[in-house]
């Protein structure tokens, strides 16, 4: 949604997330104006260091920025397509406090990542709470998809596991060098494993009671592999833990 305030003679539109209000970036008067569908002339906006935006009508407006918001997760193609008489602010879909590109899926995450935010874990979506959904026990931290971060605007929980942040002010990426990673993805052995092989041990030691309780949390989100310096030493430790019934894990080539 987007808030105006208006203090000591300065006016702010801020634009905030979805689900915990909180604000995600300041736009410019430009960003919710268009001009009348029947004027042809040209209309502007002056900003106080007197940069000068031309407006647009709505319908050209929803159309130039309707392929970002599908881009972001924002939007959805069909909503687009019934979508062509306003968005739902307006000229705004809705907004996320977070952006990120998923570097492993070539595609942009927006998501709420203040998931302990009192407005996050009262918000209710298809009469589910948010809360429900992303602290739900059966959802374990990291699995081979990645680890949690947040929610979408759907509800769907987020999984990264390479990533890098988006300015939600400017709109551009940070650089390679800024590259971040998620739970056992922080390890350099880890990251140099085949992903099947990396799910296999996932669900391997996850699986192992006697592990998760010596480890608790740390084997939920799989940063437990930065204890071990290689793959082989790692194994060994877990099927230390394997009690009768369960299966170790083998040694892989």
């Amino acid at each position: 949604m987007i808030k105006y305030v208006k203090s000591g003679g300065t006016e702010t539109l801020t634009e905030t997330c979805e689900h915990c209000e909180e604000p995600a970036r300041t736009l410019h008067i430009s960003e919710i104006t268009s001009k009348a569908e029947g004027f042809n002339g040209t209309m502007t906006i002056r900003d106080k260091d007197n940069n000068n935006f031309t407006l647009k009508k709505k319908s050209a407006r929803i159309a130039e920025i309707t392929a970002s918001f599908i881009r972001k997760g924002l939007l959805s193609v069909d909503e687009a397509a019934v979508q062509k008489e306003g968005l739902k602010y307006g000229l705004r879909a809705e907004a996320m406090c977070s952006e990120s590109i998923d570097i492993i899926a070539g595609v942009t995450q927006s998501f709420c990542y203040r998931i302990d935010n009192s407005k996050f874990l009262a918000k209710k979506f298809s009469g589910v709470s948010l809360s429900s959904s992303f602290h739900n026990e059966s959802e374990i931290l990291t699995d081979d998809t990645g680890s949690k971060v947040g929610v979408d605007r759907n509800g769907n929980v987020i999984r990264l596991k390479k990533y890098k942040r988006i300015d939600m002010e400017t709109g551009v990426a940070e650089p390679d060098s800024a590259i971040k990673f998620k739970g056992p993805e922080t390890v350099t052995w880890w990251r140099e494993l085949k992903p099947v092989d990396q799910e296999y041990l996932i669900r391997g030691a996850q699986s192992i009671e006697g592990y998760v309780r010596r480890y608790g949390k740390e084997v939920k989100d799989m940063t437990v592999v930065a204890r071990y310096r290689n793959r082989d030493a790692f194994i060994e430790d877990v099927n230390r833990n394997v009690v009768r019934g369960e299966t170790s894990l083998r040694w892989l080539n």
